[in-house]
């Protein structure tokens, strides 16, 4: 998946996105190309006194709405880490609902934990005052190490400042 990092003043931010290997535009025009190659062509069946063909191109493109549709869900999805100033907070937006925590950077704590809904892949968990929030779904776990990582030495360097 593709993770990026931006720095601004006094604040470090990690986002993390699925690969999109189609863009919107691309995604449409490939659409419009297969609707109407598909209308075409059983309209030439049909023409041809084949009218049962009909039926079975509008489910075909009934499932691939239905495909994009799920497509555009997940491309939707985003989770970000915010380390600005003594606040971290971690904000996801997938499919299956949307979530905002916000930690005392000072306080929080990282850590790796399995979860029923991810396989045997834990995830990066961070937690404090009895609050928890998991992030690194949408990454690798070579990803989500390397986050876990960089997030723990950028907490750790503000302990000591």
């Amino acid at each position: 998946m593709a993770i990026t990092m931006t720095e601004t003043a006094g604040a470090r931010e990690w986002i993390a996105r699925p690969n999109r290997s189609l863009t919107p535009t691309v995604r449409r025009g490939m659409t419009c190309l297969v609707v109407v190659s598909s209308l075409l062509v059983s309209g030439g069946f049909v023409l041809a006194g084949a009218w049962l063909v009909l039926p079975f191109a509008g489910l075909e493109l009934a499932l691939l709405f239905f495909a994009l549709i799920v497509v555009e869900r997940r491309n939707a999805s985003v989770e970000s880490i915010r380390l600005e100033g003594d606040r971290l907070t971690v904000s996801t937006r997938l499919p299956h609902g949307s979530s905002q925590h916000s930690f005392h950077a000072g306080w929080a704590r990282i850590s790796f934990e399995t979860q029923s809904d991810t396989g045997p892949d834990p995830l990066l968990c961070i937690r404090s005052h009895g609050h928890s929030a998991s992030v690194g779904r949408l990454l690798t776990p070579a990803e989500r190490r390397q986050l876990a990582s960089e997030l723990q030495s950028k907490l750790n360097s503000r302990l000591r400042t």
